[in-house]
């Protein structure tokens, strides 16, 4: 009986130690995970390895750009574009010139009476042109021809087609219709300044740099040789010498105004 009673004390004892080290068991993993959580995410900003990791994260992310679409790379200044508009003041409308059309662009408006969407090529626009003309100004002299290709523009500083032919004449002589027809429109461009727009069956012809101070009125028909205005400036070439510039049109096409031009006169 007295050995009995000695092994159930014992067995009590063994059971409360194992119940004290599974206690202390529990507590340790409870404050293992305690300090697991307090310190996730909060490395000591004194460790020097985290540091320069830190920084080394922080080189690698891309650098946030002030404009939309503006790269890194673009670090060298742009190419002026085509359509900026020129340093020197485009010429002021007058009275005879308010209320017209104002293109603010460097592409002339397709007139003409030629089907707007038939396609030519250049021979075929040049052989619809049946009238001979006459240059625009007494002395003929031609300072820029007409192309297709990109030329420098040494008022805008950059490259692009002269779309017309520029021939020399001081600021105030006359300029002369190269041919019979009507003047359709009149209108004022940032690039080209006061320009007249006279037709002729199948094209068009555009005279570009004229003063506000007009010979000619929108409607009116006039013949060649007659004066439709005097000679100004063009904004986008004023660097050049003074000149008028002419463009001609045979639907959507543009042609040399030298190839339809009667040299003999």
């Amino acid at each position: 009986m007295k050995r009995y009673i000695q092994k159930e004390k014992k067995n009590a004892a063994e059971r409360v130690g194992f119940y004290i080290a599974l206690s202390v068991c529990l507590v340790a993993v409870g404050l293992a995970v305690w300090s697991a959580y307090s310190t996730f995410g909060k490395e000591d900003p004194n460790d020097s390895d985290h540091y320069f990791a830190s920084l080394k994260s922080a080189a690698t992310q891309p650098v946030a750009q002030d404009m939309t679409g503006v790269t890194e790379a673009a670090t060298e200044a742009p190419t002026v574009p085509a359509t900026q508009a020129p340093t020197a003041a485009p010429t002021k409308p007058t009275e005879r010139t308010k209320g017209f059309t104002i293109y603010d662009t460097a592409t002339l408006p397709a007139m003409g009476d030629a089907d707007p969407e038939e396609e030519l090529d250049a021979m075929q626009a040049v052989l619809k042109v049946f009238d001979s003309l006459v240059y625009p100004v007494k002395s003929g002299s031609v300072i820029k021809q007409y192309s297709e290709d990109a030329v420098y523009n040494q008022t805008m500083k950059d490259y692009r087609a002269h779309t017309g032919c520029d021939f020399a004449a001081q600021e105030g002589e006359n300029v002369y219709a190269m041919c019979d027809g009507r003047v359709k429109d009149i209108s004022v461009s940032e690039l080209y300044g006061v320009i007249i727009e006279v037709e002729s069956p199948g094209f068009s012809v555009y005279y570009c740099g004229l003063s506000g101070d007009l010979a000619v009125d929108k409607g009116d028909n006039i013949s060649t040789g007659d004066t439709v205005g005097t000679v100004a400036q063009i904004p986008s070439e004023s660097a050049d010498e003074s000149h008028i510039h002419v463009e001609i049109r045979v639907g959507k096409k543009l042609i040399d105004p030298l190839s339809v031009i009667n040299k003999d006169d």
